[in-house]
């Protein structure tokens, strides 16, 4: 504050004058006493104390005895509020000796104090009339300048710690360095009303270790801000405060968690009821998370909402889109890896951090939710790898995917195609599994991303006689196949079907290893319907070799009258243009096996057409067409005869 906007208070210093010559020093004292009652100001008051030293006596009692009575000894609070110096402390501890001799109360303020940021913003005017001096006490002076050696006098003098010091105080007279502390604070408190606060949360926000200690010495407790003062007043302690500071001096407020470390799982009185870990963890303090853990606190605490502190932590900050800071950031992260380091749980009921602890969201989709947002950041990915390894190595259960969220797994290959592969991977390595109700929709998903089947070295385990049965067993215990395989039984006709279609729409291996796997049976017309279409033509020998149900092949026919053998034909005109995809050799076996099934050659679809007929108004290359039209005329009669 600008000292010299202010008029300096009343100090009457004793003049060396002759008195002989200045008939006032002569009158009586009761004369005195009777002139005295007419000055109306300190400052006339204080001139005559100085004007000889007849007079200094009667007029500084008279001075500092007003004072008291009517300006709640403003002189000793002015000069504290000064005391910047050796020199400017020495004129404060005569000021307030003198002003206590003539009843001065170190303790005296208002009784209401602008109590919230809102009452600082609409008593401006009030503070410049001295209303700051009004709602401070000396000792907030003291404590606020730093002044260990006023504020040890003042609290010998038993100068009280439970008086809160009005946020006027620090709004005028703190630095900018002074007041991003505390916005830092108010912002880790979640508070937008912060009201009075005690001496050693001054002495903490100027991050003076040494005045937190005097003020223990001399009975400070735990009690650091007062919030939500206009409405349900409750106090905040010190101890969440030192959790979150992000200072580099790991051992800074060691004498905080000394004095007070029997409240060091109290939980904060807001609605999260957060404890001093739950803040340092959620604010990614690192020291402060170390110092709580090391003086005992419990690292399974739940607060208000039943969360740990580390999925307080996850939940509340989402450190990937929350913090703007890089550092900041990657500070955030290494404080989750090392608190699981020092033994923080990350499952203590079980199940706790993979279930569900805020509306659609956990802690492994918020994890999942940072990688995709940093995905083009290879310095982030690596913090990200690191903490899930972390968590995962502190006991993470990958194996429970939480109720009414998508599993982690499925989210990852469902909504991201298996990527990236690492991660895809490392759920995979550490035992992730899916729900039962994603089974069907992760299993066309594991179809279709190649590198999960066709890397197996087990893939084809029917062609090992004798050992098909442990090959087998090896393959479905590859990581990329339990979590699927587990839910085998629950997998769909559909969905069969479904994988089956898109099996020949692209690889016999697929479909091979679909064939081999004791799934339910395809549903017959969607298979038939998605071969007919395919461009892979290899795949409709497949179909029609299929072992579909009794009459299925023989009752069966398209939306257009097409019977199997229509479609057959349909797919040799399709590879007269492509004869090494379906020679004629392979369309009249597939002709005869259809017959042998029951369907009619001569059956006419719903344009009037026969197989033959439709071979023969194909315009397709000569190439083996006569010898399936013989065929479909009858004139064939050995099977043998096609070899």
């Amino acid at each position: 504050m600008d000292s010299a906007a202010r008029e300096p208070p009343f100090m009457a210093r004793e003049r060396d004058t002759n008195e002989s010559r200045c008939l006032m020093a002569l009158l009586p004292p009761e004369t005195k006493i009777q002139i005295m009652s007419y000055i109306g100001t300190q400052q006339s008051l204080s001139r005559l104390a100085q004007s000889c030293g007849a007079w200094y006596g009667p007029a500084t009692q008279e001075l500092y005895t007003r004072d008291a009575k009517e300006h709640r000894s403003f002189a000793i609070k002015w000069m504290a509020a000064h005391a910047v110096d050796e020199q400017t402390t020495d004129s404060a501890l005569r000021t307030l000796e003198t002003s206590r001799r003539w009843g001065g109360q170190i303790d005296a303020v208002k009784l209401r104090l602008p109590r919230s940021d809102d009452d600082y913003y609409s008593s401006q005017d009030q503070m410049l009339d001295g209303d700051l001096y009004g709602v401070t006490t000396a000792l907030h002076f003291a404590v606020f300048l730093g002044n260990s050696r006023l504020t040890k006098m003042l609290l010998d003098m038993k100068a009280s710690l439970i008086i809160p010091c009005s946020n006027l105080l620090w709004r005028s007279m703190g630095s900018e360095q002074f007041l991003r502390r505390f916005g830092y604070f108010v912002k880790v408190l979640e508070q937008r009303h912060i009201g009075p606060a005690f001496p050693i949360f001054m002495a903490f926000l100027h991050s003076d270790a040494d005045m937190c200690k005097l003020l223990i010495e001399h009975g400070a407790g735990r009690e650091a801000i007062i919030f939500d003062p206009d409405t349900e007043p409750k106090v905040i302690s010190i101890l969440h405060l030192a959790a979150a500071d992000p200072t580099t001096d790991y051992r800074q407020w060691q004498c905080l968690f000394d004095r007070f470390r029997e409240y060091i799982d109290e939980p904060c009185p807001r609605e999260s009821q957060s404890t001093p870990l739950h803040i340092a963890l959620e604010s990614g303090c690192i020291q402060g998370m170390q110092i709580a853990v090391e003086y005992g606190a419990d690292k399974e605490s739940k607060d208000g909402a039943s969360h740990t502190p580390l999925s307080s932590a996850i939940r509340v900050r989402r450190p990937y889109h929350s913090i703007a800071d890089r550092t900041r950031f990657d500070e955030h992260l290494r404080c989750l890896g090392k608190f699981v380091d020092l033994g923080g749980s990350v499952n203590p009921d079980g199940d706790s951090l993979i279930g569900t602890f805020a509306p659609k969201t956990n802690m492994v989709k918020e994890i999942i939710d940072g990688i995709y947002s940093y995905h083009n950041d290879p310095s982030s990915i690596e913090l990200f790898k690191g903490l899930l390894s972390d968590l995962v190595d502190g006991g993470l259960n990958l194996a429970i995917p939480a109720p009414g969220l998508p599993s982690p797994l499925y989210r990852v290959l469902h909504d991201c195609n298996a990527k990236p592969e690492w991660l895809f991977d490392f759920l995979c390595e550490n035992g992730a599994t899916i729900h039962e109700r994603e089974v069907d929709s992760a299993f066309l998903c594991w179809c279709k991303t190649w590198r999960l089947w066709e890397t197996n070295k087990y893939d084809a385990w029917w062609q090992h006689q004798g050992q098909e049965d442990e090959m087998f067993l090896k393959w479905c215990e590859d990581p990329y196949n339990a979590w699927w395989w587990q839910h085998v039984k629950q997998i769909s006709p559909l969905a069969v079907s479904r994988a089956y279609g898109y099996a020949v729409t692209r690889r016999q291996q697929l479909y091979d290893i679909l064939t081999h796997l004791p799934l339910a049976a395809p549903l017959g017309d969607v298979l038939i319907k998605i071969a007919s279409a395919s461009s892979q033509l290899w795949s409709w020998r497949l179909v029609v070799l299929h072992e579909f149900e009794e009459d299925f092949l023989a009752t069966w026919s398209s939306m257009c009258g097409d019977n199997m053998i229509h479609l057959t034909v349909n797919a040799f005109v399709l590879a007269g243009y492509r004869p090494p995809d379906y020679s004629a050799a392979d369309a009249m076996q597939d002709i005869l096996h259809l017959r042998d099934k029951g369907v009619d050659m001569n059956s006419r679809n719903f344009n009037g057409q026969t197989p033959l007929e439709v071979l023969l108004d194909s315009g397709k290359p000569s190439d083996g067409l006569m010898e399936v039209a013989a065929l479909l005329e009858g004139k064939v009669q050995k099977v043998q005869e096609l070899a």
